[in-house]
Parts: structure tokens; sequence; C-alpha cells
């Protein structure tokens, strides 16, 4: 695809990112004269027979969200080869700029409880996510947080979690446990993946890195929950909370963050404190030492956030080392204890994910 692609009622002025699925275009809406970001996908998308239908049924998921903290869907339609989605477009741009990039602890409060209230909404109305991440948030001027791109969103049965099974759906750094099992998953799992956003927001890094897909996965599901550094501490119940690794033990709906975040944010204006300074990433520690994981320092991240398009499962290993570049230290004693056990396990994990796991390419890439 390229800048010369007409369709027909918008104007195209630039690109604003691509990925394997899609480009995404500032245009301007002729008819009213408005900006929007044109979502055009990948014109070989068009080879499957069922994808349009695919595409317009989740284009009609999005579009029936209509929430100040969740990005509009405008329009959706076909011309030619070419199926897109017209969007509100958010002028503030995405809530990470740039690798390593952190938000003071005021800030991030201020984005969890707005993308809480707006999952609470979604969650309401059968939408489940399944790929928030720091990609899929952006900031008005205003400094308001918004929630986009819901491509891979399902829609819910009756009983509040999502049918489809054996499947894994999502972007793997930012999955909860039961989603990286491939298991039925229901709202908390959005809960689960905006905590691990809250760290990432905080320190400049996700919670959990590790050297290939199948150890992230593992670490997901079993490592200790992450500690914040004594600056950020009073955020810790709550980010304890939203990370726990059990449904149950989590927040059960974006309505009870919104209120645990409120809650914190009058105890530190209570307390005199203004959490408006950013903690750099770079002066923690994360070398967790001998009884950590033990994966390795993250000095230097680098981290694409991506407007390149999400690998599948089978590439993942080269996907997380190319995004994090970790370099990895000589393994303890302990850790190679650790590795005799840490085998079985993924047998384990591999066989309840159905005989292994899936990574199916959005729709809607970012």
């Amino acid at each position: 695809m390229t800048a010369t692609i007409d369709i027909p009622g918008y104007k195209i002025l630039r690109q604003l990112g691509r990925g394997g699925m899609a480009t995404v275009y500032l245009a301007v809406q002729a008819l009213v004269e408005r900006e929007v970001a044109l979502k055009v996908m990948a014109p070989q998308l068009g080879a499957d027979p069922s994808f349009g239908e695919r595409f317009l049924r989740e284009a009609r998921i999005a579009a029936r969200l209509r929430h100040p903290h969740i990005v509009a869907v405008i329009e959706v339609g076909v011309h030619g080869d070419y199926h897109y989605a017209a969007m509100e477009y958010i002028d503030g741009g995405p809530i990470l700029r740039e690798d390593g990039d952190s938000v003071s602890l005021g800030a991030a409060l201020r984005a969890v409880r707005e993308i809480a209230l707006a999952l609470d909404y979604a969650h309401g109305k059968g939408v489940v996510h399944r790929d928030v991440k720091p990609d899929n948030i952006f900031l008005r001027e205003d400094g308001s947080a918004v929630l986009g791109d819901f491509g891979i969103a399902r829609a819910v049965d009756a009983t509040g979690a999502v049918t489809r099974t054996g499947a894994v759906v999502g972007t793997p750094i930012y999955m909860s446990p039961e989603q990286l099992r491939g298991k039925s998953v229901d709202g908390r799992s959005d809960l689960y993946s905006l905590g691990v956003v809250f760290h990432q927001l905080l320190l400049g890094r996700p919670p959990y890195v590790a050297e290939d897909a199948l150890a992230l996965g593992i670490m997901h599901m079993t490592s200790p929950l992450p500690q914040l550094p004594g600056a950020l501490s009073q955020a810790q119940p709550l980010l304890s909370r939203l990370l726990a690794k059990e449904p149950d033990d989590r927040y059960q709906n974006g309505s009870e963050v919104a209120q645990a975040v409120q809650r914190l944010e009058a105890e530190l204006r209570d307390e005199g404190l203004t959490p408006t300074e950013r903690l750099s990433p770079l002066a923690i520690d994360i070398d967790a030492g001998d009884d950590g994981p033990g994966i390795g320092s993250a000095d230097g991240l680098d981290m694409d956030q991506g407007r390149r398009p999400e690998p599948r499962f089978g590439e993942m290993a080269e996907a997380v080392n190319e995004r994090w570049r970790i370099t990895p230290r000589p393994p303890s004693r302990l850790a190679r204890r650790r590795r005799r056990w840490l085998l079985p396990l993924a047998l384990l994990l591999l066989i309840a994910a159905g005989g292994g796991w899936y990574y199916r390419a959005q729709w809607w890439p970012q």
C-alpha cells in the first residue's frame, strides 16, 4: 500500500503508521471536513473469502462502543480490494512515545483510572478487548487517555466468558496467565493486562521480560509479583491486585479499579504528595538475583512498541529478544536447578493449550 491509495470520501494527508495487516493514514472526511485516522487493511487479506465478513463483524462490535475513553469508529467500508475503517483521530499521540519512556505516578494513575472506566463500559456491552497495551492507549491534548483497537475483541456470551478457546490472541508481553494458556477469558483478563501497562508506565518496562516466549509465559503464570521501588510503594497494592495470577483474586471489574485509583489519588493528596516526578527506569536495579527469574539485565532497553506486525507465536522467541534487547547472564546454580522442573512444566502448559500455543494475527493492528 502506498500513500496514493484512493478511498472515496476521504482525502489522505499522510501516513501515521504501518503494520503487516494495515496502514493508518491521517485523512480528511470530505463531507464534514474533519480529520480522521483511516485504517486501510492490506489488500491481500481479501484473498481469504471469509475475511470481509469477519472484518465487518469486528467493525460493528467496535462501532457500538461509545465512551469518552474509547476511540470512536466513525465508518467502515470496502473499496475495491481494500477494507477500511475511519476512526476518531487522537491528536495527543500514544501514551508512550519513546523507547524506555515512562510517566509520572500521577499521570499513570489517571490513565489507569480512565482506561479502567473504558473497559468497564466495554465489558458491560459484552466485549473483551484482549490486547490492552501502551500501543493501543492514546492521549488527547487535555491529557485524558483513550483506548483504541478493539479489532481482536470478541463478543462475550451470556456466561461472561469468551467461548472460543485454544487460541492465544493478543500481545504475549501483556497477556494474562489464563489468556496465555488459551483458556476462555473475561474482562478480568483485560484488567491484568492493564496492570502490566501500569507497571510499564511507571518504570519504562513491563514486569516480566524473558529470553523467549515460553519463558515469558511461565513467568506470567508462576513468578512472584513484581515489587515497586520505595518511591512508588504506595501504588503496590493496586499493582499487585491487578497482576494477581488468578482472576478471582483481581479486581472483578473496571469500576472497582477506578475506585481504587481514586482512593489512592485522594491519599496522596491528603499526604501533601504531588506525584508528578518520573522515576527513571535506568536508576532502578531490576536484576532479580539468584532468587528471581534470572533472565539477565535490561539496561538500555530497546523497546520497539510496534508499528510492525505482531509475530505469530512460533516466531515469538526472536521477537521478544528483538523488542527488549536482553543480554542473558550466566545462569546461577539455583537457576540451573529451576530449569530441571521448568521443562516438565512447559510440557504441561503446551498440552493444556491444546498441543501448542497459537498467536492469531490481529485484524486491526496498529
